[in-house]
């Protein structure tokens, strides 16, 4: 009677947990912390959220994947001008951050 009782016990203690470990994974996903757009803005004063959804798609894609190959790329595919300024924005609203390697907005 007694090893039944523990291993009823254990049997709803292992429930209990794998419940439990659900409802902190079902938490973890709904804590989404929304800044107020003062509080988003970048070095340059720009919101990156707005400047995010204004980029042609092959940049979003790019910034999305963190693929720096496919943001070779679409920068490839403008001109100079739309390159210059696409880049610009993003630096403003920190979604990109210039580094040693400052040849994407150059070439």
């Amino acid at each position: 009677a007694f090893e039944t009782a523990v291993s009823d016990f254990v049997s709803k203690v292992r429930e209990r947990a794998k419940v439990k470990r659900k409802e902190m994974d079902e938490e973890k996903s709904e804590e989404v912390v929304e800044l107020s757009k003062e509080e988003r803005l970048g070095p340059g004063g720009l919101d990156p959220v707005e400047v995010f959804e204004s980029l042609p798609k092959s940049l979003q894609d790019a910034f999305d994947t963190k693929s720096i190959e496919a943001l070779k790329e679409a920068l490839a595919a403008m001109t100079p001008d739309e390159r210059a300024y696409h880049m610009k924005r993003c630096e403003d609203s920190g979604l990109w951050v210039s580094g040693k390697k400052e040849g994407a907005e150059d070439s």
